[in-house]
């Protein structure tokens, strides 16, 4: 039995925390609200009080004002193999400004200073966060969307925010501590707003700021240019470890294949280490359950015969647990473990 951890799950709980508590990001009143202001008049005519005497309203609508913000979420560089694929950077678009507003995204992989140039994921480039389940997602019940331009923009509200995976793969023969970025640029898709300098209006010619005496909404861009940009990084060296269980023969007491009282059980463990680095004190363990009683001195390890004993060799057999240390293991490495047990 083996376990893997990574920091990346909390990272997404952290995201999701940031996401569900909706702190106030956005500037001011919301886009498109109606301001009314009337005035009203009082007098009297030989001191008899005249009917009060009230304007027309001033109307107001509330410009949008276009702001983002776009931030890279991994904190340092995401580890990978050289090859690797499908390894996720993770970025965080906030709306910050006070309308809806739908998000361009672009992604570029020739990012001066690294080492290399990542390429697109074998899944795809970018995808956006479902929320159904921690870190991205390639497939499966709870895969995250893959973006397609102009099909699935983002489409946020004030203060909203929405979790960007930017996918890659890594070439192969690369050195380890090598660095390769991804820059993810967003753009907000208001027409004429992306590049516009801060203050920039978009409303309409046909349609005046002041019309009728009533202010018509218009959308301005802000001090960001109604875009962002950022980078994030790769490095080679991560270790990779995937550990497996399978069942590879059960042989009963007459010598077929039931899995009835007294049958042989062979199990095997596979450990695979791949990617660049050592992984140290390297331990296989694999506490049996309590149908199965473990045969004596049945382990093998890459196919040679190992004792039950707390010995030389690196394998043993000890309060119902088989137990393999592999000590420092460099990279790239295959481990089979195969034992025997019956089934009680």
């Amino acid at each position: 039995m083996a376990r893997l951890t990574t920091s990346r799950n909390w990272r997404w709980l952290v995201l999701a925390t940031a996401l569900f508590a909706a702190p106030a990001f956005a500037t001011g009143t919301v886009a498109g609200t109606v301001i009314d202001n009337t005035a009203t008049l009082d007098y009297s005519v030989a001191g008899v009080p005249a009917a009060p005497v009230t304007s027309a309203p001033a109307t107001l609508v509330v410009d949008e004002l276009i702001e983002l913000t776009l931030t890279w979420q991994d904190g340092s560089a995401v580890a990978v193999s050289t090859p690797d694929v499908d390894d996720a950077l993770t970025f965080l678009l906030t709306n910050t400004g006070n309308g809806d507003e739908a998000f361009g995204l672009t992604r570029n992989n020739a990012v001066a200073g690294d080492n290399y140039d990542p390429t697109n994921g074998t899944s795809g480039a970018i995808f956006l966060e479902s929320g159904l389940a921690p870190g991205f997602q390639a497939s499966g019940a709870n895969a995250d969307t893959l973006y397609v331009p102009g099909s699935n923009d983002p489409n946020l509200a004030p203060d909203a925010a929405q979790i960007i995976y930017v996918v890659s793969n890594t070439p192969s023969a690369l050195a380890n501590g090598n660095t390769g970025s991804v820059r993810l640029d967003v753009a907000s898709l208001t027409p004429g707003a992306a590049g516009s300098p801060p203050g920039t209006s978009l409303s309409a010619a046909s349609s005046p700021a002041i019309a009728g005496g009533k202010r018509i909404a218009v959308a301005v861009v802000g001090a960001g240019n109604a875009q962002a940009r950022a980078v994030g990084t790769y490095v080679v060296g991560g270790l990779s470890v995937i550990v497996t269980k399978t069942v590879l023969s059960i042989v009963d007491t007459h010598g077929g294949n039931s899995l009835e009282p007294g049958a042989t059980i062979t199990y095997r463990v596979l450990m695979t280490l791949s990617g660049a680095g050592t992984a140290d004190n390297l331990v296989i363990t694999d506490p049996l359950p309590a149908e199965v009683t473990y045969v004596t001195n049945s382990i093998l390890v890459n196919g040679a015969a190992r004792t039950d004993a707390a010995d030389a060799d690196n394998a043993q057999f000890s309060a119902n647990t088989v137990s393999v240390s592999l000590g420092s293991t460099p990279a790239p490495a295959t481990v089979t473990v195969d034992f025997r047990a019956t089934l009680n």
